[in-house]
């Protein structure tokens, strides 16, 4: 460790910062799930922390090898002093070889939660999934646009992950939802979401494949949509298709253009760091020179996820006018030939 990360007074100063911040979602409820500091942004590289119901996933992004224990155990005292009826503590390394370590070892407690709320809408989670915790918590405010715009249309959730943003949209009386993703270990716990918030599996379709191909399908099927979302991976590649979200994210936004209807909307969500923001800005508006699309709105990440402010110069590139690298744009499109869904 630096001389910087081995200041543990400075990190517990950071930490009842991060920590009165986010006091009263502590407090509001037990079924929530918000981070409660984000290291990048709040002074502490290496470590970031969440809560989910009363589970706490410390993720470490120091490197492999690095004596942490006795950093971590005061943490976990810590937090354990400022959140009432913890249950479990999950601690995540991000960089360890071994994946069992990066999918989560339990510090204290047994089983971890595996259903949260939010928005009131209740979400199964497996916070073991992956590196991550299978439910991005960067995209609550989308999710709560999702149930309030989208009622009676029909919804396209490309990369759906464990379909959060899918489930919001069914929530939020969505007349149909199909979801895709790769792989259909992750499309399950969607179908667990639903079933618990007592959804008609009438109104929703899981299809696990490639997008490129399932995109490719839907449209010599002549289908069309409301609403399409692509919330890719950073960097993917397969046998159809490339997936980069700093050289080329417009390419997928371009792949779906012809499945949405006229008037509708394409979501699209690019958390590439080193992109700046206005440069994200500049390739949207290059789309828009027809006037077939037009960028209605950007939604925010929530302040607490990131402490609700950033200092530029630990930024890889400035986010604005973004309030976070995860960049979260609502476009229209318009249609010559004026076909709706």
């Amino acid at each position: 460790m630096d001389q910087k990360t081995n200041d543990k007074h400075s990190l517990f100063q950071i930490l009842h910062k991060a920590f009165l911040k986010r006091e009263k979602l502590i407090s509001e409820s037990e079924n929530s799930a918000f981070r409660l500091i984000n290291g990048f942004t709040e002074g502490f590289l290496e470590i970031s922390i969440d809560l989910y119901a009363r589970t706490l996933v410390i993720h470490s992004f120091f490197k492999e090898g690095e004596n942490t224990q006795q950093l971590i155990t005061a943490i976990c005292r810590e937090a354990m002093n400022w959140i009432p009826n913890l249950k479990c503590i999950l601690f995540k390394e991000h960089f360890s070889k071994k994946v069992k370590n990066q999918q989560g070892t339990v510090l204290y407690g047994n089983l971890p939660d595996d259903e949260i709320v939010e928005w009131n809408v209740r979400y199964k989670i497996n916070l073991q999934l992956n590196r991550d915790c299978s439910f991005y918590l960067d995209n609550s405010n989308l999710r709560k646009w999702l149930l309030d715009n989208v009622s009676g249309k029909t919804v396209f959730n490309t990369f759906a992950y464990t379909g959060s943003l899918g489930m919001a949209a069914l929530a939020g009386n969505a007349k149909f939802v199909i979801q895709t993703d790769l792989n259909d270990k992750y499309l399950q716990i969607f179908t667990e979401t639903a079933k618990i918030n007592e959804i008609n599996p009438k109104r929703f379709q899981t299809i696990p494949g490639n997008f490129f191909r399932i995109a490719s399908e839907l449209r010599r099927q002549n289908k069309l949509f409301d609403c399409v979302i692509i919330d890719p991976p950073f960097f993917s590649k397969t046998n159809d298709g490339v997936v980069d979200q700093l050289q080329n994210g417009i390419k997928l936004i371009n792949k779906v253009r012809p499945l949405v209807a006229d008037g509708g909307k394409i979501i699209t969500i690019n958390n590439a760091l080193f992109l700046s923001g206005r440069d994200y800005i500049k390739q949207l508006e290059a789309l828009c020179t027809d006037q077939f699309v037009q960028i209605k709105e950007l939604i925010p990440v929530p302040n607490s996820f990131f402490g609700g402010d950033f200092d530029n110069e630990r930024m890889p590139a400035d986010p604005a006018p973004f309030n976070h690298p995860t960049k979260i744009a609502i476009l229209e499109v318009y249609r010559k030939d004026g076909r709706n869904a």
